[in-house]
């Protein structure tokens, strides 16, 4: 265990002050920035023609920006933009594998596409490419405390948002003695370890859930941008690597199912404390309203539409379909009637399901409290109201919590995914396992926990030889695609895919 006045760690923060100091950072504990680099002398030409520069070319003394967040301090053929060879371990070519093969590098670059700059102008929020909400999740800038040049907001999502401000450890880290720094060391000089699922998760969660200053409503939606719908492990699964699972996560057995069942518990936390924070705006906007002498409060719209089952109303309203959803054991909603978070209690029920642990169980009933508090009545915002469903959201993110460290706790995660055991959830709650979301979710538990196991190199399945059951699974997965050209799951049939999800072995 770690504790500050152990002799080793003392020598060990030592060992690293002295390196730092040698390459001319601040001591390790230094809380001040790097100092701006001097001015570089001005350089004479050995001709004297009337085009030859009188100082340093733009760019010759970097941008203390650049190392801090950037990828362009990382991307050198002498750092981790090596050429991709047999020869070569995967961290000398780590950063070209992310900028060929990872679509987080072309993240601000979206921001310039038609799509994004019709969605600004819906929005009324200028230029996409610099607006704060975009940027905030499209490039590193919310990793920097000061506005980056646009040569580092180019660099889309990029080693900062991840690997954090390296601006205390970007000269030490290749240094033996970084190997001797236990993770708490490492963190003090603002490097983000992502060696465990909990970790990375977290890192994700800001941009891929949202939160108090990142989060995409549905104006946002409305306009054009993608709903937010994160499954952690379908990610790891499906985004390509550029680093080598060797000692990290991807080595276990259980990596798979770990990935699932961590992601899901701390996807909950974050959606439990996003509609904590959008309750909490809505009291004060109506506290600020019955004031006249209060401010004017913004962002306390409720309910904000981005919580409910989309496709309760984006759906399609003939009079065939209409009557087609109102029959059979698993009837969709009625239209113009959405549940809370259709995503989220169905991974909470499928999480409390799927792991046999009295922490991890309480996840289930406290979703479907707080969906319940929006039944009937699901737009009705009085005081007193609101103040339950804060308690209700806290309530449900310490649950959530609760499950992480009992999940952590364990030394490998089974995942029960078995038809028996999916059919009695589904049978204690058939209207909540009418919708799409639902669906979607059990598939991604039963990818999870029937075709686990430690990851194999580049994508998840590539090495992977095919069996009837990732058959199965694929041919499941293909039937909650939407139609070509839809917006949503138009002609999902519930029923059906639960007797395709009972045959899948």
């Amino acid at each position: 265990m770690h504790a500050s006045n152990d002799p080793l760690t003392t020598a060990r923060r030592a060992t690293v002050l002295v390196a730092t100091l040698a390459v001319g950072l601040a001591a390790a504990r230094a809380v001040e920035p790097l100092p701006a680099p001097e001015p570089a002398a001005e350089v004479l030409p050995a001709c004297p023609l009337e085009h030859a520069p009188t100082g340093p070319y733009a760019g010759m003394t970097p941008d203390p920006a650049v190392i801090a967040v950037g990828a362009g301090g990382c991307a050198t053929a002498s750092c981790h933009g090596g050429p991709a060879a047999g020869n070569h371990g995967v961290h000398s070519f780590a950063a070209r594998l992310w900028a060929e093969r990872d679509p987080h590098a072309r993240a601000y670059a979206t921001l310039h596409d038609p799509r994004s700059r019709k969605m600004a102008a819906l929005l009324g929020i200028g230029a996409a490419h610099q607006a704060e909400q975009c940027l905030a999740c499209h490039s590193t800038q919310a990793s920097c405390g000061s506005p980056l040049p646009p040569a580092v907001l180019a660099d889309g999502v990029a080693c900062g948002s991840c690997h954090g401000d390296a601006t205390r450890w970007v000269a030490v880290h290749h240094l033996p003695e970084w190997k001797q720094l236990d993770q708490e060391a490492r963190a003090e000089l603002g490097y983000r370890e992502l060696s465990d699922a909990r970790s990375r998760v977290r890192t994700c969660i800001p941009c891929h859930v949202g939160d108090a200053s990142r989060e995409v409503d549905h104006d946002m939606i409305a306009a054009g941008h993608p709903r937010l719908a994160f499954e952690f492990a379908a990610y790891q699964r499906l985004w390509p690597r550029h680093w080598s699972p060797h000692g990290r996560a991807e080595a276990a057995a259980d990596f798979a199912e770990r990935s699932w069942a961590v992601g899901q518990a701390e996807t909950l936390a974050a959606v439990a404390r996003l509609l904590e924070v959008r309750a909490r705006r809505a009291v004060d906007a109506a506290d600020a309203a019955a004031d006249r002498d209060a401010p004017q409060q913004r962002g306390g719209r409720w309910p904000e539409f981005a919580e409910f089952d989309c496709y309760a109303c984006h759906r399609a309203l003939s009079p065939e379909r209409v009557a087609g959803a109102a029959a059979g054991p698993f009837a969709n909603p009625a239209p113009g009637t959405p549940s809370w978070q259709p995503w989220s209690v169905a991974a909470a029920e499928l999480l409390a399901a799927a792991v046999d642990d009295p922490s991890v169980a309480a996840v289930g009933p406290a979703a479907k409290e707080l969906r319940a508090a929006f039944e009937p009545g699901w737009a009705a915002a009085g005081h007193d109201r609101l103040e339950r469903t804060r308690a209700l959201a806290r309530a449900l993110e310490i649950t959530a919590e609760d499950a992480t460290r009992a999940l952590e706790a364990r030394g490998t995660i089974v995942l029960e995914a078995a038809p028996r055991r999916l059919d009695a959830v589904i049978a204690a709650d058939r209207a909540g396992w009418r919708t799409w979301d639902a669906a979607a979710q059990t598939y991604l538990l039963m990818d999870a926990a029937l075709d686990g196991g430690p990851a194999h190199l580049g994508l998840w399945h590539s090495a992977s030889p095919p069996t009837d059951t990732r058959a199965a699974l694929d041919e499941l997965r293909a039937s909650l695609r939407f139609p070509p050209g839809a917006g949503g799951p138009d002609g999902f049939d519930p029923a059906r895919f639960e007797r395709d999800r009972a045959g899948v072995r």
